[in-house]
């Protein structure tokens, strides 16, 4: 991605999460905190985190090849991941274990579990396979190819644990298997990345 394009990108997300966030209201409240976006092999942008989306400048926009460890690291260790979201979320951070496959969407697009970080350095092993996890401070880390998949990882990552909180109460809810779920997983990501081919 060119770098005028990604800090354009960077300067409208808080209009784009808006727009989008109305469709998913009742899955809970997602708040994005910060992004790293991908510009090339060995660079990328990073906004900053103590700087609200909506009040972002150009200048809260950093250009780097030495950020912080754990998007080096994302983008590094997985070649097709483009964008980073640290994110506060209504349910995700209520949670305190594990989350097994629950939702079909969920194993397509988040993996066969939701792990939770037990501490910073683990985040990379949390997100083993995955494209969203729980860190030690209750924030979420959610990624994808792009600021929309990001995105939309970030609000499956909300519903899905709205639902494990909520059926907790009735008794809990029954995972998919896991081979199953692995499956769903493997299935979803080969068509997803003919289709990215295809639509070049």
């Amino acid at each position: 991605m060119k770098t005028d394009e990604a800090i354009n990108s960077l300067l409208n997300a808080h209009s784009y999460f808006e727009t989008q966030g109305s469709g998913y209201k009742n899955w809970g409240h997602v708040k994005v905190l910060q992004i790293a976006l991908k510009i090339s092999d060995t660079e990328f942008l990073l906004t900053d985190d103590s700087k609200d989306l909506k009040q972002l400048t150009q200048s809260d926009i950093q250009q780097t090849t030495s950020g912080p460890a754990i998007f080096r690291q994302i983008f590094s260790k997985r070649k097709r991941i483009g964008c980073v979201l640290i994110t506060r979320q209504q349910y995700a951070s209520q949670l305190q274990q594990e989350v097994p496959a629950i939702l079909d969407d969920q194993a397509q697009l988040l993996g066969v579990s939701v792990r939770i970080a037990k501490s910073e350095r683990d985040v990379i092993n949390a997100l083993s396979s995955r494209f969203a996890a729980i860190m030690p401070d209750g924030k979420s880390i959610c990624i994808g190819a792009t600021i929309e998949e990001a995105y939309v990882a970030a609000q499956l990552l909300e519903k899905t644990a709205k639902v494990f909180i909520e059926a907790k109460k009735i008794g809990g809810a029954v995972p998919i298997n896991k081979i199953e779920a692995w499956l769903m997983q493997q299935y979803y990501q080969f068509k997803y990345s003919k289709e990215a081919v295809k639509n070049r």
